[in-house]
């Protein structure tokens, strides 16, 4: 069964991205959205964008090297997507009030001409107990999907 899915227009559509129909959206007044589904121990997803001004000297790909500095990445670890974005993952395990969790991290970039980077960054927090779960793997997996064809606004618009 095909989940249903509602779309997500970030900020007035700074990013525009798509999430399960039944999940709650909250949004910081200064920046951040969470979205979740409204029951116990399910899954949390965040987005922080940040847009930046690249350096007078920057060359080549400039979400690829915002996405190197915003993430740790190595260049190589970077996929550039069909879509045009500059995408990088990461896993990160730790605890958390004494509760063990497992962070999916998502760091999304996308020039804007004429020199600067938007960058989405997603998490997904999970109880590291739930990581084999197929119910988890399953959301993991849509959620992979839906952030890989994420859309930037394409001008920049208000800082």
């Amino acid at each position: 069964m095909e989940e249903k899915l509602k779309d997500i227009n970030y900020r007035g559509g700074i990013v525009k991205f798509k999430i399960p129909v039944n999940w709650v959206e909250h949004y910081e007044e200064d920046g951040g959205g969470t979205f979740y589904e409204d029951a116990p121990n399910t899954g949390t997803l965040r987005l922080n964008v940040l847009t930046v001004k690249a350096p007078a000297d920057s060359k080549g790909n400039l979400s690829v090297e915002a996405l190197s500095i915003a993430s740790s990445s190595e260049p190589n670890n970077i996929e550039i997507l069909s879509n045009g974005n500059a995408l990088t993952r990461s896993i990160e395990r730790t605890k958390e009030q004494g509760q063990k969790i497992t962070l999916y991290w998502w760091f999304v970039a996308k020039t804007i001409p004429p020199n600067y980077v938007r960058v989405a960054n997603f998490s997904y927090t999970i109880l590291t107990s739930q990581e084999n779960i197929d119910t988890f793997k399953n959301e993991f997996k849509l959620l992979d999907e839906q952030i890989k064809n994420c859309e930037f606004h394409p001008e920049l618009g208000e800082l």
